[in-house]
């Protein structure tokens, strides 16, 4: 059986698609750094799945660009690693703004934990793809020195509340 293939069209719909998320994604990002600073994970919930919702759409079009029928696709996966760097820049911008916005507070909102797991391993990941040759020296220094920030600030809002991320299992819960 042979692998579907897609054309331009469809691509060009999915990016399409992608840059609302983008744009969407941003918006949130804005409204969950000033929610922070209310004690509220609301907003930054709504951020972090609406990237999960970009981050979805960037899997379905790395699959349809390696199928492409066209064998021209440089123009779309250009779009398409511009669209990309931006998200992860906005993540990582976000991220260290949101956590820098909690780390000041003495006490932390309730589902603390769960966005902490969550966060720990999305640093990870966007520290992960800044190493792929396909984005090296596309993002710049102060994004590596944002994420670098983000982390920091990460370990210290958790050094303040070590029982968040109690892994033994059963409670123990924000």
């Amino acid at each position: 059986m042979s692998k579907r293939q897609y054309t331009r069209a469809e691509v060009k719909e999915l990016l399409s698609a992608l840059e609302r998320q983008c744009r969407e994604a941003s918006k949130l990002a804005q409204l969950a750094e000033h929610e922070a600073s209310k004690h509220s994970f609301g907003a930054y919930r709504e951020f972090r799945d609406k990237v999960g919702e970009f981050q979805a759409l960037v899997i379905l079009i790395e699959q349809r660009l390696r199928n492409l029928v066209d064998t021209r696709s440089d123009d779309l996966r250009d779009q398409f690693e511009r669209l990309d760097t931006v998200m992860l820049a906005l993540l990582v911008r976000a991220s260290m703004r949101f956590f820098f916005v909690l780390s000041a507070n003495p006490i932390l909102p309730m589902g603390a934990r769960e966005i902490f797991v969550a966060e720990l391993r999305s640093l990870h990941d966007a520290h992960e793809k800044l190493k792929r040759p396909t984005y090296a020296g596309k993002l710049g220094a102060d994004l590596e020195r944002d994420l670098e920030t983000a982390s920091l600030i990460l370990e210290e809002i958790i050094d303040k509340a070590p029982s968040l991320l109690n892994f033994r299992g059963g409670g123990g819960g924000a």
